[in-house]
């Protein structure tokens, strides 16, 4: 396989060999049982990232004690032997299909909530709390230093944890030093103010990650493996800095068969992005921690952080960057990229579209899902996509993700579909929503989802405004209707004006003539636009009625939206509500009503969209089982339309 020709070597990592340098990173999917044992949902998640043919699965976040080391619900914690029968199903299950088995030890330190660990304060090297995880509670956390006695407790915890994976048959471990946990925390400058042995110098607050390490090795022996992940920079001011990190990753070298180096840390929010890096960001964002770090250390070092492909990961491992990638996300959108790409069938891969939603569930505590694979979490419920007991005629009205989806299962088990889309391109809001070049990853998923189109038995019929006639003359015996959603034009003067255009109409390409532009709402899509006609030179002012823009994003990646149209100087103006729009400015009004205007050369509204409801209720009678699915349901974002879609078609 000459493409893939560095990514597919075998590498030796201690005593052990990988078959390819391509890990599964560890995601926490929130599956285990209550108990934080395994259950057959989290062995089934694994299973599948194993099967799909990466060379080493390491499963995600896993507490090493019960005490203060829990993070989420829905964890696996390793805290007791009673625990190895579990582990050793899950680890078996991974090493079926050749690949190397890890999991991933943690412990959470001051980036805890009281609630998870019977209302305790959680502890850490010094005091002072996560901002995160106050926000995640809505109340300030006490954190409680560590006592020599407590230090020594938790290597122990790391030590035990460890070889009860190695009595269950895991091949190897990876610490987790990275991301502000606790490790990380004794690491930092910023978080740990010790004056004794375990602060101060670099030195001093290495002392504690490399006595845990220490006490692995002692306790498992040379033949475990033993990876290391860390931050090469924390990205705060007065955190870790890369020059610090690569010393650190010297001083424990020796404890060691590999690197994982990645960045931030998980208690301060504005970090998040940069350590899952979201869609405005470069792919391979952290990769240049990396090389860097390879130039420092003689071991193996994995390079993490939107590795999204194999093209990306082959370029990576053959330019000396890294030895290995770690894959988390790509990998939760389709677990068979790496045996797609190895195939000749990477146009079969399903692309992630950096949305963030995995990590915004779980940091509820909610089991992960994936907006643009819906088998993901649900490998239990759904092994296999079930052929159709009786063959039918499925009409799918709307050509958006969630029509596509609802028809290609639909095709997929057996049943004849039709769909119908109104315009001459498949896509609907979706194609929108793709345009502007920070969305390149959703362009992406829109060019798989037609190439699957076109590889399918779907009628596909373009330029058909679906009514009552055309839908009933096919006789359907389940009908899907997936007309989507039109912008919300609330009767403010002046907004129905020919010059006053919706954000996307801006992104399909309008030419917005002058220098200033208000945008109407500020929203997610509207927060969008304005970073979009930044781009272009523009200054724009966006106006919101509620009190802060953009609470419709999730936390992962709200923060980095906020802080790039600040960069770009977007000028946002909450508690702000648009009175009318006219010539060459607009009329607002403000806290207790006080009216302004604002000149402008252009007017763009975001203020909302509406589900196509009138052709809903037109079409929904024409069949016995009518299946109303994504925005015309209800205005929301991609993984409902595409979950939706999906179910409609499993359950046909």
């Amino acid at each position: 396989m000459p493409d893939w020709e560095s990514l597919l070597e075998p590498i030796k990592i201690g005593s052990l060999s990988a078959k390819n340098r391509v890990e599964a990173a560890p995601t926490l999917p929130c599956l285990a049982n209550t108990d934080g044992s395994v259950s057959t949902e989290l062995v089934d998640y694994y299973a599948a990232k194993a099967r799909g043919g990466a060379g080493i699965v390491t499963v995600g976040e896993s507490a090493v004690d019960a005490d203060y080391a829990i993070t989420h619900g829905g964890q696996l914690i390793i805290d007791h032997e009673r625990k190895i029968p579990g582990l050793s199903r899950l680890a078996e299950t991974i090493k079926r299909y050749g690949a190397l088995a890890s999991l991933e030890l943690c412990h959470g330190g001051r980036q805890t909530m009281p609630n998870l660990i019977g209302d305790r304060p959680p502890i850490g090297p010094s005091p002072g709390s996560s901002k995160l995880h106050e926000l995640l509670l809505g109340r300030k956390i006490e954190t409680q230093e560590m006592t020599s006695e407590m230090i020594g407790q938790v290597i122990q915890n790391f030590a035990s944890a460890a070889f009860r994976l190695k009595q269950a048959g895991f091949d190897m471990c990876l610490v987790h030093g990275g991301h502000g946990w606790l490790l990380g925390q004794f690491l930092s400058p910023l978080t740990n103010l010790r004056t004794d042995e375990y602060g101060g110098s670099l030195e001093n607050r290495s002392r504690f990650p490399r006595q845990v390490l220490e006490a692995i090795r002692e306790k498992c022996g040379p033949e475990f493996g033993i990876e290391l992940r860390f931050s090469g920079e924390e990205l705060v001011p007065g955190g870790l800095q890369a020059d610090e990190a690569m010393q650190f990753a010297r001083l424990v070298e020796d404890c060691v068969d590999c690197f994982q180096v990645s960045c931030g840390m998980m208690g301060e929010p504005g970090t998040i992005p940069y350590v899952h890096p979201a869609f405005f960001l470069p792919r391979g964002r952290n990769v240049h921690l990396a090389a860097r770090l390879k130039q420092s250390v003689s071991k193996p070092v994995t390079a993490l952080g939107a590795i999204m492909d194999f093209d990306q990961a082959e370029a990576i491992v053959a330019g000396g960057e890294a030895d290995m990638v770690a894959m988390a996300r790509p990998l939760m959108a389709d677990p068979a990229l790496p045996s797609k790409s190895i195939h000749g069938r990477k146009d079969q891969v399903i692309p992630c579209i950096r949305c963030n939603e995995c990590l915004a569930r779980v940091a509820h505590f909610i089991p992960v899902r994936c907006a643009v694979n819906p088998l993901t979490g649900m490998e239990t419920e759904y092994r296999l996509v079930p052929p159709a007991t009786r063959k039918k005629k499925v009409v799918v009205v709307g050509g958006g993700p969630g029509g596509m989806e609802a028809a290609l299962i639909a095709a997929s088990r057996g049943h004849s579909v039709v769909l119908f889309e109104r315009d001459e391109k498949l896509g609907g809001n979706l194609w929108v929503a793709s345009q502007p070049p920070f969305k390149d990853d959703m362009k992406l998923f829109l060019s798989y989802l037609e190439r699957q189109m076109d590889a399918s038995s779907v009628d596909v019929r373009l330029g058909a405004e679906a009514d009552a006639s055309l839908v009933s003359g096919e006789v359907p015996d389940e009908l899907v209707l997936a007309v989507g959603a039109e912008p919300l034009r609330p009767g403010i003067p002046g907004l129905d004006a020919a010059g006053v255009l919706w954000a996307g109409d801006v992104f399909a390409g309008a030419v917005i003539a002058g220098k200033t532009v208000v945008v109407a709402g500020g929203g997610g899509v509207g927060c969008e636009t304005a970073l979009y006609l930044s781009h272009q030179g523009k200054k724009v002012v966006v106006v919101e009625m509620l009190d802060e823009p953009a609470l419709d994003y999730n936390f992962a990646n709200r923060s980095l939206l906020l802080e790039l149209l600040a960069s770009h100087n977007v000028d946002i103006r909450t508690g702000c509500k648009l009175e009318a729009v006219k010539t060459g400015r607009v009329v607002v009004s403000g806290p207790g009503g006080k009216e302004s205007e604002i000149v402008t050369d252009a007017v763009v509204h975001s203020l909302g969209m509406a589900p196509r409801t009138a052709i809903v209720d037109q079409l929904k009678g024409l069949a016995l089982d009518v299946h109303v699915i994504g925005d015309c349901r209800s205005p929301r974002l991609i993984i409902d339309a595409v979950h939706e879609g999906f179910h409609a078609a499993i359950e046909m």
